[in-house]
């Protein structure tokens, strides 16, 4: 069987450093990784914990070119292993535009 899976917004590959921050039972927990694809609306990411879906976490990176790290609230849409994909909450608009502008730059995924 095949299936198709028709995407919001198109995927770009990238290699950025990235923390994930999660609420865990004595506080927050940062759990750093490698995001290596994003588009408009989230990443990918492999990351050195297991996190399960529905879990909102906060993600950490910086673009290239900015000297400001982007802080996004996010939720954890799948995981296979310590591959994670991630899906952006409450994006503003400039935020959006930033990663709209650096993703067009980027090869696709």
């Amino acid at each position: 069987m095949h299936k198709t899976s028709a995407r919001r917004f198109a995927r770009y590959r990238t290699e950025l450093p990235i923390i994930v921050k999660v609420l865990g039972p004595d506080g927050y927990v940062r759990v750093h990784g490698r995001c290596f694809e994003i588009a408009e609306a989230g990443l990918g990411a492999v990351i050195t914990s297991e996190l399960p879906a529905g879990e909102m976490v906060t993600v950490e990176f910086t673009l290239p070119g900015s000297s400001d790290p982007y802080v996004l609230r996010a939720v954890v849409r799948h995981r296979m292993g310590f591959l994670h994909g991630f899906e952006f909450v409450g994006l503003l608009p400039d935020q959006r535009e930033q990663i709209r502008a650096l993703c067009h730059k980027l090869p696709p995924a």
